[in-house]
């Protein structure tokens, strides 16, 4: 199962808005729960860092590259995905 089809919209609004990643967390967390695997939803994480960077928005990359620290080691155990 693939994520959502608007997946990379809410998470770019959600951005857009200045939610903390940990405000952010929740949305992957339904997409976990709906049955997306780790690696699709880690994947569609770094193709849309790599979409953002192509357009040359640079500020949002960060924030994106951010959340998807969640499904890293590079959280907190408690935060972690």
């Amino acid at each position: 199962m693939g994520v959502s089809a608007d997946f990379r919209t809410r998470l770019l609004e959600l951005v857009a808005a200045g939610l903390t990643i940990f405000e952010i967390r929740p949305l992957l967390a339904a997409e976990l729960e709906r049955g997306v695997s780790r690696e699709k939803l880690y994947q569609e994480l770094l193709d849309t860092i790599l979409f953002l960077r192509e357009q040359g928005r640079e500020a949002e990359e960060d924030r994106v590259a951010d959340v998807a620290d969640l499904m890293s080691d590079w959280v907190p155990r408690e935060y972690r995905l």
